[in-house]
């Protein structure tokens, strides 16, 4: 009797150690999001790998609104919706567009507004004033696999203007920078962090009127959307995006 009274009460605090740890595992979790490290300031890696930028902040705070850590996972561009769809992340947050073909791939929640935007050298030598016949016999360059690529392939030959395409946006500036290439096409938030970091060297040439939209994206059908969904407005609400968007010099109206 003695043996089973001990078996029976081994067995019991098995089970209460146990369920404390599968308590403790459902609480440490990790929101895990797909990100592409080479448009500054949304999302760039330091010199020792480490990711940063406006989009990893948000990330965090993000995760905080429904008691979990974020983690960025490291993806190229052309592969971070197809990197979502086969669960590799949790969702996708690196400065990317809500657009139309996108949505049909995954589901979307905005959470700032901004203009696209011709870069050139300062003085503008070469006398762009926007997307027009001005860039005819010009060098363009531009960050691989995104939108700005795609409509830069729609009109290239319309106005008669050379394409270059590079990994990051950083990679994209430098050839600007240097003087390979004339204009580089881009986003008002990289502008800002490209100006600071080489002081009197670019300008902006020309800023598109309409307005884009970066987006989080989840999965189609996935909960974790409503949860995206309550935490941005909550991180609009509260001051956070404001904030963070500050300290990465980007209007607050961007994030209102």
């Amino acid at each position: 009797m003695r043996q089973t009274t001990l078996v029976v009460a081994f067995a019991a605090a098995a089970a209460i150690v146990m369920a404390g740890v599968a308590g403790a595992a459902r609480h440490a979790t990790t929101f895990t999001f797909c990100t592409d490290p080479t448009f500054p300031p949304m999302e760039l890696a330091s010199s020792s790998g480490a990711v940063g930028g406006f989009d990893v902040e948000m990330g965090s705070a993000l995760a905080h609104t429904f008691g979990e850590t974020a983690k960025p996972l490291k993806t190229a561009f052309p592969g971070l919706i197809p990197a979502l769809n086969a669960k590799k992340c949790d969702a996708v947050i690196s400065g990317i567009f809500v657009t139309p073909d996108r949505q049909k791939q995954a589901g979307a929640v905005g959470y700032m507004e901004t203009h696209r935007v011709l870069i050139v050298k300062s003085g503008n030598p070469k006398h762009v004033t926007g997307a027009n016949a001005s860039l005819k016999g010009l060098s363009v360059v531009v960050q691989a696999g995104t939108k700005y690529e795609e409509y830069l392939k729609s009109v290239k030959g319309k106005l008669g203007f050379s394409l270059q395409s590079y990994p990051g946006d950083n990679d994209a500036v430098a050839q600007v920078i240097i003087g390979r290439a004339d204009v580089d096409l881009t986003q008002d938030t990289s502008f800002a962090f490209q100006a600071k970091a080489h002081p009197g060297k670019i300008a902006v040439a020309y800023t598109f009127p309409q307005k884009d939209t970066f987006g989080v994206y989840y999965r189609k059908g996935d909960p974790l959307g409503t949860k995206i969904k309550a935490g941005i407005a909550k991180l609009k609400r509260n001051g956070t995006l404001a904030r963070i968007a500050a300290k990465y010099r980007i209007p607050a109206a961007d994030v209102s």
